[in-house]
């Protein structure tokens, strides 16, 4: 059903629920999950704390939420936006320098949803695994069009794909850096020695015999 179908009811539903988490995602960003009150959450949307309830449960729900939004938006990314480009390989590159850079400018918030979501007892996949899995598919794309080796194992390159990814930002979430940083330079290093490989040509692999 598109938006012209969509009646007049769930059209407002949807700009609620839109609103909520728009306001959510700043005041996480700017004064921290833990010091942000639903109250607040509500009062920014231009809602009631009763009608916050009616979409979400609880604020940690929203974290859920956010998560499955960026995963969602990164799916769209893929699909749709960047359809067009030939080379699964350059999606996969395209793809990474439009996630650093969408992600990086909110640490706090990224560190919030990333802790909150991967340590949830639950069978719902993590964020970490539902971008593996999307990597994963470009992977075999770009095996099959001979530009990532064929003999590789489409689940354990997507995962070093996804590291290189969390690697250009982990260490400043870790020191809860806030500042906004250039990390394009470090991803594309990142990208190039992964892409190139870090033996150089004059080396031979050497394996200790088994006994």
């Amino acid at each position: 059903m598109n938006e012209q179908e969509l009646s007049r009811r769930e059209r407002k539903k949807r700009e609620n629920r839109a609103r909520i988490l728009k306001a959510a995602r700043g005041l996480f960003q700017a004064q921290g999950f833990d010091t942000t009150s639903i109250e607040e959450i509500a009062e920014t949307a231009d809602i009631s704390k009763s009608t916050f309830f009616n979409y979400f449960p609880s604020k940690e729900s929203l974290l859920v939420e956010i998560a499955a939004q960026e995963v969602r938006d990164l799916q769209r990314l893929l699909t749709v936006d960047l359809a067009e480009v030939p080379s699964a390989v350059e999606r996969i590159h395209r793809a990474m320098n439009l996630l650093v850079a969408d992600t990086v400018p909110r640490l706090r918030l990224t560190r919030r949803v990333l802790l909150y979501t991967m340590l949830r007892s639950s069978s719902i996949p993590t964020p970490v695994a539902q971008v593996e899995a999307l990597f994963e598919h470009l992977v075999k794309q770009a095996q099959v069009q001979g530009e990532i080796r064929a003999d590789l194992n489409p689940p354990d390159v997507a995962s070093v794909l996804t590291g290189v990814y969390f690697a250009t930002f982990s260490r400043r979430i870790a020191a809860a850096d806030e500042q906004p940083v250039n990390t394009g330079p470090e991803l594309e290093a990142c990208l190039r020695m992964l892409f190139e490989g870090i033996i150089g040509p004059n080396y031979q692999w050497k394996r200790e015999a088994q006994e």
